[in-house]
């Protein structure tokens, strides 16, 4: 089986990999995590709960190339990943087929270089191909950043969820829920 790779030229100049995570990036994916949860609150969890294992990491990676209903990516440059992103069905039954939800992690090192919106058209191009008519997602609504580049690609807030997240020194975050629709919705 050829596992998925493609190369970009960023905005400075730099070549960015995008590939499917093989069995032995799983230490550098973790370290990456890790890292990745200092440099932002915007993130599901606090720093250091980021926990697996190699082994658990290893399998991670191993049921993901075999998933059809989800798609792990990474990125790299100069061998170093910088970044992941994962995308993948809401739930496995039918009346959820059309639905989709991803997330992004880029090292803050590599911010504004346009990483982000490449992953994310990984995820679009993904969804597109596996007939998904809907990519859900959440954003810390401080995260301004990110939520520019979600609206450049079509997403729309739909919601907000108070108090989404709760902070080690006591404060809370809001998310707002996000679509992008590629179909006409209708509804009965």
């Amino acid at each position: 089986m050829e596992l998925y790779r493609k190369d970009y030229i960023l905005k400075d100049g730099q070549k960015l990999t995008v590939r499917i995570p093989e069995v032995g990036d799983a230490k550098e994916l973790i370290n990456q995590m890790q890292v990745v949860d200092k440099e932002t609150k915007f993130l599901a969890r606090e720093p250091g709960e980021f926990d697996f294992t190699l082994e658990q990491e290893s399998e991670f990676i191993r049921n993901n190339m075999n998933d059809e209903n989800s798609h792990f990516l990474l990125g790299e440059i100069n061998d170093r990943i910088i970044a992941n992103c994962s995308v993948g069905l809401i739930q496995n039954k039918k009346r959820y087929l059309h639905r989709a939800g991803m997330g992004i992690a880029v090292l803050k090192d590599y911010w504004n270089k346009g990483i982000g919106k490449i992953m994310m058209q990984e995820c679009i191009n993904w969804c597109k191909e596996k007939g998904v008519e809907q990519l859900e997602l959440e954003v810390v609504t401080q995260n301004s950043r990110a939520i520019s580049m979600y609206r450049s690609f079509g997403f729309e807030i739909y919601g907000t969820k108070k108090h989404a997240l709760k902070y080690e020194n006591g404060t809370y975050a809001d998310e707002y829920f996000m679509c992008l629709f590629w179909t006409d919705i209708k509804t009965e």
